[in-house]
């Protein structure tokens, strides 16, 4: 009796289980691959979506075989909000928006200087956004950069993606930055932080341009026009500040503690007059910052040490002298040492506190920072940097000279 009530309230039970009640089918939907955000003189937002067309894609089209077909579509919609515009998206599609997917978010120079406050809160406040998409600012309109195509991948919305994972692991020039990673630091003590900027470099003019978008671009060995990062841009409270090029933004990966690999050249010290320069990899780099108290301010201490491989080198004396690899990582010293002042004098230009060092002042001096915080922009532009970097050269390489040397 007992057993047979059991059996009676299991079924009651999964009669009352309602199971995928809010599935929703692939062909309902249109997956996006990319988004793009820009503003308009009125203050409201204009959102553009690159969502993927399935077909060209499964078929081994999309610009490949002489095929009629591009792998994605992009069009835009405007709106006060970003929950707005995606809504209003149903206006304009068949079929409804899924952004969980979403690999890339394009933010044009207009709508980064307004702030992203918005973005970050419709990311991280939306159960279908996800907030580890990844960041790019463009010098221009967004939704023009996302109508071009990366040959030869067919998603560019995807193939960004992953230039942007390889260049932080490879050169960490531009490291990566995800919403998340912004949001953590606009609620900082620096509340700044920098985000690479996307480009079109090469042959500019209306017709390459238009190329760009059609599927010709596919067809042809190299491309007048192509798409690359070209810049950091540093944001402060939310908002765009300013741009460092790509020596500034090294420096400022390596003040950030973000390098991972990277490579450097550098000269040959003795041969000064000569453009000879030799190439060291770094596989390694372990950056200490020490926040000290000179007086009424303050200054960093920076330990940089570098490990790596010569990978290249044009100088004439012979490297399996200890004193020949001494002097070579005296010349990679120098070299590291510079590019970081680079980025430290630009940031300090913009007062922008982009490597985080309120948070390590707030840290190590507590008591100090409450008053410090109030004038903080201020007391950055007089911090000073103490930088010792030690760079040592782990494997010079079988080549005892370089193959040009006549001793």
């Amino acid at each position: 009796m007992v057993r047979s009530i059991r059996y009676i309230m299991i079924v009651v039970l999964l009669f009352g289980l309602t199971g995928c009640w809010n599935r929703v089918e692939l062909n309902e939907l249109w997956v996006s691959a990319a988004t793009g955000v820009d503003t308009t003189d009125d203050g409201q937002w204009i959102v553009s979506y690159q969502i993927i067309v399935p077909s060209a894609i499964t078929s081994g089209t999309g610009g490949s075989g002489g095929s009629s077909q591009p792998a994605s579509y992009v069009f835009s919609v405007k709106a006060k909000t970003f929950n707005q515009a995606w809504s209003y998206s149903t206006m304009d599609s068949s079929r409804r928006i899924y952004i969980a997917h979403n690999r890339v978010i394009y933010i044009g120079k207009k709508a980064a200087e307004k702030g992203l406050d918005h973005l970050v809160d419709f990311y991280l406040r939306n159960t279908e956004a996800r907030e580890l998409v990844t960041m790019v600012i463009t010098e221009g309109l967004a939704s023009d950069i996302l109508k071009k195509i990366m040959p030869p991948e067919k998603l560019q919305g995807a193939a960004m993606h992953d230039l942007i994972d390889n260049e932080s692991d490879i050169l960490s020039v531009y490291p990566k930055v995800r919403v998340f990673d912004f949001a953590l630091s606009m609620n900082s003590d620096s509340r700044s932080i920098g985000i690479p900027v996307a480009g079109l470099v090469g042959e500019k003019d209306q017709k390459n341009e238009k190329e760009a978008e059609s599927l010709d671009v596919l067809k042809k060995t190299s491309t007048p026009l192509k798409l690359r990062l070209t810049k950091l841009a540093v944001f402060q409270n939310g908002k765009l500040k300013g741009f460092l090029n790509e020596e500034e933004g090294l420096g400022v990966s390596y003040l950030s503690q973000k390098i991972k690999n990277t490579e450097i050249s550098f000269p040959c010290s003795e041969q000064p007059d000569r453009e000879s320069y030799s190439s060291f990899r770094v596989n390694s780099a372990d950056v200490k910052l020490r926040p000290r108290k000179t007086g009424y301010h303050y200054k960093m201490q920076v330990k940089v040490k570098v490990n790596g491989t010569l990978i290249e080198t044009t100088c004439m004396k012979d490297i399996s002298q200890t004193h020949t690899i001494r002097d070579m990582e005296g010349e990679i010293s120098k070299e590291v040492t510079r590019v970081i002042n680079e980025g430290w004098t630009r940031l300090q230009e913009l007062g922008v506190d982009a490597v985080g060092f309120a948070d390590q002042i707030h840290r190590k001096f507590p008591r100090d920072w409450r008053t410090v915080k109030k004038d903080w922009d201020k007391e950055f532009k007089k911090m000073e940097l103490d930088i010792q970097v030690d760079a040592r050269i782990r494997r010079p390489g079988l080549q005892q000279r370089h193959i040009g040397s006549k001793t």
